[in-house]
């Protein structure tokens, strides 16, 4: 099968270039001797999908008569791309056939290996398209919004005293944790989550000895009515002990 680098159309063009019959992708050979070459049409502005990657997953459904494409098996299997937010796939008289295509918008690194997209769709590419430089979320992946919400005013209420949020995360039983980008970590538990950060800012980062203090500590505990809790120290951030609090 012989075929040649698909040309992309502008969504704003497409139905124009419909209309001219203008093919973006010619495919040539997968059809027997004697019928009409067949045309895949591609509009989108995908990123990590590429062209090549489309018409290569495409190219066995091209092999059908223009009324036997399965278009809705097609969109179904290019669906499964990981990047792609939204396909459609539909016929284009007389011998062509359009996918559509649109990506999810990365907001965030999620869990593990996952990405959390604007939306508040959590998906899972493979690990060289992943992106980096994002901030790192957690929690049910039915709470992807909640989660990026809850990071965007806590990250602008500690960006106004110089402090960078690096990640946040939300367990299983509601309850909140966030670490600082000096590996500072906060546990802010389930209630009372604007109350707690507000005692943080004034009397944590509010204060310079007390600031100072902080340094070298892995943990503050904010889960207290009228205080807080500092414990262990940055380099065993991940393995702190309710033994080792001292009240602050």
């Amino acid at each position: 099968m012989n075929w040649r680098e698909p040309k992309r159309w502008r969504d704003a063009l497409l139905g124009a270039g419909l209309l001219l019959g203008v093919a973006a992708c010619t495919w040539q050979g997968i059809k027997p001797e004697g019928e009409a070459t067949r045309h895949l049409y591609i509009s989108g502005d995908a990123v990590h999908v590429s062209d090549d990657r489309i018409a290569e997953i495409a190219a066995p459904y091209l092999d059908a008569s223009f009324f036997e494409v399965d278009l809705e098996g097609l969109q179904a299997k290019l669906g499964n791309l990981a990047w792609l937010r939204e396909v459609k796939v539909s016929r284009h008289w007389p011998d062509g056939v359009v996918v559509r295509v649109s990506e999810h918008e990365p907001v965030a690194l999620w869990g593990e290996r996952g990405v959390l997209a604007k939306d508040g769709q959590v998906f899972t590419p493979s690990a060289q398209t992943r992106p980096t430089g994002l901030v790192q979320l957690d929690g049910p992946d039915t709470a992807g919004l909640k989660v990026y919400n809850r990071y965007r005013k806590l990250a602008k209420t500690l960006a106004a005293h110089d402090v960078e949020l690096a990640s946040l995360t939300l367990d299983a039983r509601g309850s909140w944790s966030a670490q600082l980008g000096d590996g500072l970590e906060l546990r802010l538990g389930r209630d009372d989550i604007d109350a707690r950060v507000q005692r943080f800012v004034r009397y944590a980062l509010g204060d310079e000895q007390a600031r100072s203090r902080l340094a070298e500590a892995g943990y503050i505990d904010l889960r207290y009515s009228d205080g807080f809790a500092v414990g262990g120290t940055r380099a065993a951030t991940g393995n702190q002990e309710k033994g080792d609090e001292q009240a602050a």
